[in-house]
């Protein structure tokens, strides 16, 4: 399949009764995450929430989270996605599992130098987008097989371009442990969804022209452009309705005003499975070179602006 257009969806129209159905999710104090919980409850669907922290400990997840335990049908669940002896209280019971998490923006400076990045500790790229999906799929193998697993991610295949350089070079190889991440999940066995959005926005920051929202499957390529939080949350349960949707890989983007459509749920049945062969085994080595690439590119720009600079000042003081 192509270009698949859609628009805005009406959670109470789910085929699944809200009654019946029950969703996990982690990331729940992100932006995406905190969207999805409201959008969830909002549709009278059961709603457990993974959560690092207690509820009353002082740190600004901690008053999010609050607010959400607050919402109904909403059950905040302690655990840490790279503690897998936390996940089984959360998956139990559940049909499907959000995968929303991110990493923290880190020190660019202990990014771009790795001796100075442990790729151990619980915030780093490597655990939040590769470690933690192993340990949510090894949950869902054994607690809850059936149970699909649907991940937020973004575009991995171009480890060269400048973006994923960018982004490798300053966050901690986060292009390069998500596209890990997502190839754990094409290789395991398990239900999945992988959904790969434009540039996240608020819905302040940018407004949706009428008839523009698009989606692409398996992983196809699309111009970036802004989306909101509210459509990829939209896109993550919507999903869930849709057996083909299973074993896809959908980008999420917005095209020129008309070009597209408002409703994302009247096509979503047309997505097409993940074809063998499009995704490689994997690109960790690539990733790495292209961020060391980065880094030299960027210390040899930064000693020829040096150079000029000092070469201008000799200048000027030629004439002193």
């Amino acid at each position: 399949m192509k270009y698949i257009v859609s628009s805005v969806l009406l959670l109470p129209l789910l085929c699944i009764t809200s009654s019946s159905l029950q969703v996990a999710v982690i990331g729940t104090t992100g932006n995406i995450g905190r969207t999805a919980i409201q959008q969830l409850s909002e549709a009278n669907i059961s709603t457990k929430c993974l959560l690092r922290h207690d509820l009353d400990s002082t740190s600004p997840s901690a008053t999010i989270a609050t607010s959400l335990a607050k919402l109904p049908n909403v059950q905040m669940i302690k655990g840490d996605i790279s503690k897998p002896e936390t996940l089984p209280a959360l998956i139990e019971g559940c049909d499907a599992i959000l995968c929303l998490q991110g990493p923290p923006k880190p020190n660019p400076i202990k990014s771009m130098l790795p001796f100075l990045s442990n790729e151990n500790d619980t915030s780093h790229s490597r655990i939040v987008n590769y470690v933690g999906m192993q340990n949510v799929i090894n949950a869902v193998k054994q607690y809850n097989p059936n149970m699909r697993i649907v991940r937020l991610t973004g575009k991995g295949e171009e480890p060269y371009s400048i973006f994923s350089i960018l982004i490798n070079m300053l966050g901690n190889l986060a292009k390069a442990w998500n596209y890990e991440g997502e190839q754990l999940l094409r290789t395991s066995g398990v239900k999945y969804s992988i959904i790969r959005p434009g540039l996240l926005k608020s819905s302040e920051e940018y407004n949706i022209p009428p008839k523009a929202k698009m989606i692409r499957d398996n992983g196809g390529n699309m111009k970036v452009t802004p989306v909101t939080y509210d459509q990829i949350a939209d896109v993550c349960i919507q999903s869930l309705n849709h057996e083909n949707c299973n074993q896809c890989t959908l980008t999420v983007m917005n095209v020129e005003e008309a070009e597209g459509v408002d409703d994302y749920s009247t096509l979503l049945e047309k997505v097409e499975n993940d074809k063998k062969g499009r995704f490689p085994d994997s690109l960790l080595d690539q990733h790495k070179m292209g961020a060391r690439i980065g880094f030299v590119a960027t210390v040899a720009f930064l000693f020829g602006v040096l150079n000029t600079v000092k070469s201008v000042i000799g200048f000027l003081l030629g004439f002193i």
